[in-house]
């Protein structure tokens, strides 16, 4: 496919639009979903969305998107998510993309989206927050985007296990823990008094245990909305995908979340995950489970649940390759090797970093628009992103990406290069 790409200019565009089409009918997998959650708080929210429409009217260039939303202090923050983190992302897409550039242009747009999303529900000035766990699949390639400590497991068909998501937990992430501090935040457990300590450790101001989300407001820009991205390519035997929030995380480890539902249709495995969840801690938060599968075009029904016992193997039966005999030429000169391929991970808190020209598509970047929020600005009004890095002064005056003021407040605060009294004051432009 990529050498499609490459012939862009020189090849009919009837020539390419054909040659994207039989590429799309030869990867498109079914995509199967089913949720299934035991409700604590009403904090956890999801979002399934299948036939998503790259190219508005075309009825051809569609992709799922998948998304589970933790909330905390509230639900407010996880609703607003999910009612608008998808338009954002789409939004921070530039028009007239391939199906290659779209691809690569994922995890800048998934960043941009998750940035836009948190500031304006900042700017309503509520103080919960969310955890987030943002799928994207289109045809056989995975993106993910994460926040927070939910978390996003593949089972290829060769039964490897990939993690699609980092958990942002301070107990566990030495690397966070280390940001937060260097921007000024302190990190301790509770203390309840004649020094003794208890609980995970969290983040001062605010205690959350958490070192990225979307919303939470009233603890300080050291928690930032910059999500992890990691990009994968399945081969063609597909995949299961499991998200899941920490309530299932919490009491199950990964190889059980899958062992115990391995064979079953995608609605009976969710709620077996969840079933056993509940059933080792009891319900003590949200526990909600999406599983998704992504099926070879000629894949049977799933079978009839087998016995935990067999293990592996009977995934593999399930999403079993393609026959030699079933491909097409079109196969043949387009398919790259097939095994699971890792396109792209990331997973810097600096926004700065994820947003700058290493990405493929310089043309994503337009000198006149901010690439956070997507308003029009003046040309003398854009800020550069490069603003203040040591390489500043060797770029010329048109390289971009540019934020308006506004998002220049939001990423300077996120990356602790403004006084610690002046933490907020972006929330109220």
């Amino acid at each position: 496919m990529m050498a499609a790409a490459r012939e862009h200019h020189t090849v009919p565009l009837s020539v390419l639009l054909k040659r994207e089409l039989a590429s799309e009918k030869v990867e498109k997998p079914e995509i199967l979903y089913g949720q299934a959650c035991q409700s604590k708080k009403g904090e956890d929210f999801t979002l399934l969305k299948t036939e998503c429409q790259r190219i508005v009217g075309d009825g051809i260039t569609t992709y799922s998107v998948f998304g589970l939303f933790d909330g905390h202090n509230g639900s407010a923050a996880a609703i607003y998510t999910k009612e608008n983190l998808l338009n954002n992302f789409i939004a921070a897409m530039p028009p007239d993309l391939n199906r290659d550039e779209w691809v690569a242009a994922l995890p800048r747009a998934l960043v941009a989206g998750f940035v836009k999303t948190d500031k304006d529900f900042q700017q309503r000035a509520r103080t919960s927050g969310t955890t987030v766990t943002f799928a994207v699949i289109e045809g056989l390639v995975i993106t993910v985007a994460s926040v927070g400590d939910s978390r996003c497991i593949l089972e290829s068909a060769e039964g490897d296990l990939y993690y699609l998501s980092a958990d942002h937990r301070l107990e566990c992430n030495e690397e966070e823990r280390e940001r937060i501090t260097a921007s000024g935040g302190e990190v301790g457990r509770l203390n309840t008094g004649g020094g003794a300590e208890i609980g995970p450790l969290r983040c001062w101001p605010g205690g959350l245990c958490l070192s990225r989300s979307i919303g939470d407001v009233d603890v300080g820009e050291y928690i930032v909305p910059v999500p992890y991205v990691k990009q994968i390519k399945l081969s063609t035997g597909g995949g299961r995908l499991i998200i899941s929030s920490d309530g299932v995380w919490d009491a199950l480890s990964d190889e059980v979340a899958l062992d115990c539902c391995r064979g079953m249709p995608v609605e009976a495995a969710a709620a077996q995950i969840v079933k056993e969840a509940v059933q080792v801690k009891g319900l003590r938060d949200d526990t909600t489970c999406i599983v998704i599968d992504i099926v070879p075009p000629e894949k049977p029904a799933a079978p009839l649940p087998p016995p935990k016992k067999l293990g592996r193997g009977v995934f593999k039966s399930m999403f079993r390759k393609r026959s030699p005999e079933s491909s097409s030429q079109i196969d043949k000169e387009y398919l790259e090797p097939d095994v699971v391929e890792e396109l792209f991970e990331e997973g810097s808190a600096m926004l700065s970093e994820r947003l700058d020209m290493k990405y493929p598509l310089c043309k994503m970047f337009k000198l006149f628009i901010c690439a956070v929020c997507q308003v029009e600005i003046k040309p003398d009004e854009g800020i550069s992103i490069h603003v203040g890095s040591s390489d500043f002064g060797k770029l010329r005056p048109w390289d971009g990406p540019f934020l308006c003021s506004s998002c220049q407040e939001k990423k300077e605060a996120m990356e602790g290069k403004r006084p610690p009294g002046d933490r907020h004051s972006s929330d109220s432009d």
